[in-house]
């Protein structure tokens, strides 16, 4: 059986993964050596050690969100699965792992050799002997989900774990993969930290220098258990990085994660601070460490100063901007659902999730799904047991003497510009998730104390750039009972929606005590659903981190002109990408102007391998192709004389497992494609350019 409180434990683990990332990023670089880092902050921290606005997306925190969902397309992922997902989920040269070159970066020496078609074995095999260097800590900075969904199965974990680690590493590289995977999968029924490391270390081969360095950390903290830099001390003299070759050698920062948690003592807190104050490559460390001892110890040993900044928000840097803006529950309630179904147990029908859209209920403890208020001195928000809709939470919103005239909103982000970011190191790339067409409705109960009028609550959009509101009309809510609220999402002028939420009105002039509006409502079922349907404006398009917002682009060069969009590669087929991940039945249209080789429409995309393009395929040819790791199939070709230079309306209809090309309004081809959902945007094959305009998109 699994815990009773098994999603809430994922959810903290999730939490506890990007919290270390966030404490540690701060001095991950060389020159923050353990003892720069012990003079400038002390001999103990408690909080970040940099405040950002919003953090930017890490490799740590990317790797693990994007690979969990291998496990979610298969039961028993192969080396082949994984082999495809670390090109398929990848931007080439952008964002998600290391990029540091042929020799150096093992990450980025796997995409090379699998995106160029080699197959595993040969990747695997070759890892040795084009390496330079000794086996890094990359090997397990990505495994940590797959232990969230193996709850005390720590095999398991890193059986699968392993998979994924010898994409990149062999020896002790894989070791570590299976090691923090078994980890976290152990800590949901271990009975101390010493217990995880003991029940992890029964997963690799005892005579690895990985075992060894465990051993040595566990033995030295038997003998010495009250002060972790003595461990450290004998970390640097018989384990340190000058031992090995390589810029964050596995075997040094294995040894912190496991003298962090050993000294913990199980407490989340102390094991993150202690993983960042130890140096080496901190970020690595303390999300390893954050996610044991988030599952270990759960939500209520994270304290708020490390929770409260994140919003429930992660951000990633993968292909799909879509699932670039990760809500940190919904993740955690479909890793804990597909826990339930590889453990062969009923699923609780709460976990159940829309596949499509936006849907946030407040079920695990603390979670706010992303809502924020814009003045926090008239509206605080906490997750609450006082008034739930259906189930045992709601969003909790007290109002404190709102005046007349006081902008006061109560929204959550659906999408993220480059300046909302100090660090863009991983380049982070954002699709809408929340488009014109669609609904946005909730449940909503008011308890207005006091005040001269009731609140007004009215429904409003902002877009990105312009910062430009688009409102609905004001609500009646009725006091002391649940009011369900409803509000189309509006054409924004061909924009992109980033803000969606309710603005509190107040009609209060402050006459009196009386007058002023005090209370509380609460919000439940808060849902963006629906078919969706609107224009994208290239003209609005803005170049951010090297893409055209709101695209994903993968190799090749485009550029916004005069509301247009011009695309061109001297290389292999280029896409970018936009729209839901999840995206169902679907109609793409534009205006295209070859100007060479060919251009297309791109549908039913699951990432840069997979995904279907429809429209002009070769020169005198049109159809739809459908890609895959072995390269492209065209699916169905005929004969179309189409001119450099011509403009045509080509559209792509996506319904099920069927895919149609359209020119002119005329049907002109039709297939069967492998899957019944997706990203959609543009593409162009090798040496093509082409000009488009006038994008459409309308859901079905």
């Amino acid at each position: 059986m699994l815990p009773a409180n098994y999603a809430e434990r994922v959810y903290a683990g999730i939490l506890g993964k990007n919290i270390g990332v966030r404490l540690g990023a701060p001095v991950e670089p060389l020159q923050w050596t353990y003892e720069r880092i012990r003079d400038v902050f002390g001999d103990s921290i408690h909080g970040y050690l940099r405040h950002y606005g919003i953090f930017g997306a890490d490799d740590d925190s990317t790797g693990p969100a994007y690979f969990y969902r291998v496990l979610e397309e298969k039961d028993d992922p192969q080396m082949e699965d994984f082999a495809r997902a670390w090109v398929d989920y990848v931007r080439e040269g952008k964002g998600f792992f290391w990029w540091g070159g042929g020799g150096i970066s093992p990450s980025h020496i796997c995409y090379r050799m699998l995106a160029s078609g080699q197959d595993v074995k040969v990747t695997r095999d070759t890892m040795l002997g084009d390496k330079k260097s000794d086996e890094s800590v990359g090997g397990q900075i990505f495994v940590d989900y797959f232990g969230l969904a193996y709850p005390g199965n720590e095999k398991r974990a890193a059986e699968i774990g392993g998979r994924l680690a010898a994409l990149t590493h062999v020896n002790e590289g894989l070791w570590g993969g299976m090691f923090m995977a078994a980890a976290s999968a152990a800590a949901f029924d271990a009975k101390d930290t010493e217990e995880i490391v003991r029940r992890a270390l029964a997963t690799i081969p005892k005579d690895s220098d990985y075992a060894r360095v465990t051993k040595a950390v566990m033995a030295f903290h038997k003998e010495n258990p009250d002060c972790w830099q003595d461990c450290r001390a004998m970390l640097e003299k018989e384990w340190g990085y000058d031992r090995y070759s390589g810029i964050c050698p596995m075997i040094p920062n294995a040894g912190v994660c496991i003298m962090a948690l050993l000294y913990s003592g199980g407490n989340f807190c102390k094991g993150i601070e202690i993983s960042a104050m130890a140096g080496w490559d901190t970020d690595c460390n303390a999300g390893n460490v954050g996610v044991i001892l988030g599952v270990f110890e759960g939500l209520q040993g994270i304290d708020p100063c490390y929770r409260d900044p994140f919003h429930d928000v992660s951000i990633l840097s993968g292909v799909s901007g879509d699932i670039n803006i990760c809500d940190m529950p919904t993740l955690a309630c479909r890793i804990a659902k597909r826990g339930y179904e590889l453990a062969g147990e009923t699923v609780p029908e709460w976990l159940i999730r829309p596949d499509q859209g936006l849907y946030f209920d407040f079920e695990l403890p603390g979670a706010t799904h992303g809502f924020q208020v814009s003045r926090g001195f008239v509206l605080q928000i906490a997750n609450s047991t006082a008034r739930p809709y259906k189930g045992k939470r709601s969003l909790q919103v007290i109002f404190n003497r709102i005046q007349k005239g006081l902008d006061t909103r109560l929204y959550f982000k659906t999408f993220y510009t480059r300046p909302e970011f100090e660090d863009g190191r991983y380049s982070p790339v954002f699709a809408p998730k929340a488009c014109p067409g669609q609904i946005f409705s909730m449940q909503l109960f008011m308890d207005q104390w006091t005040g001269a009028q009731p609140l007004r609550i009215r429904p409003y959009v902002r877009t990105a750039f312009d910062e430009k509101d688009y409102e609905g009309e004001d609500f009646v809510i009725l006091n002391h009972q649940w009011n369900h609220l409803s509000f189309p999402l509006p054409q924004v002028d061909g924009g992109i929606i980033s803000e969606v939420g309710l603005k509190v009105i107040s009609d209060s002039v402050n006459t009196g005590e009386p007058s002023r509006d005090l209370g509380l409502f609460f919000l439940d079922e808060v849902r963006v659903s629906g078919p969706a349907a609107y224009p994208i404006d290239f003209g609005k398009c803005r170049l951010e981190l090297g893409n055209l917002t709101p695209f994903a682009h993968n190799r090749g060069q485009w550029r916004a002109e005069d509301g247009k969009l011009h695309g061109s590669t001297n290389e292999d087929t280029t896409q970018i990408y936009t729209g839901a991940y999840e995206a169902r039945d679907l109609i793409v249209s534009c205006d295209v102007t070859p100007v060479k080789e060919g251009a297309a429409l791109m549908v039913r995309a699951l990432g840069t391998l997979r995904h279907v393009l429809a429209g002009f395929t070769a020169p005198g040819k049109a159809g739809i192709r459908q890609g895959s790791r072995q390269g492209y199939a065209t699916l169905c070709q005929v004969d179309f004389p189409w001119e450099a230079g011509r403009t045509y309306r080509l559209s792509a209809a996506a319904e099920g497992e069927n895919v149609a090309l359209f020119i002119d309004g005329k049907e002109v081809c039709r297939a069967k494609v492998g899957y019944d959902h997706g990203m959609f945007g543009l593409a162009l094959p090798g040496n093509g350019e082409a000009v488009f305009e006038k994008m459409e998109v309308a859901e079905r």
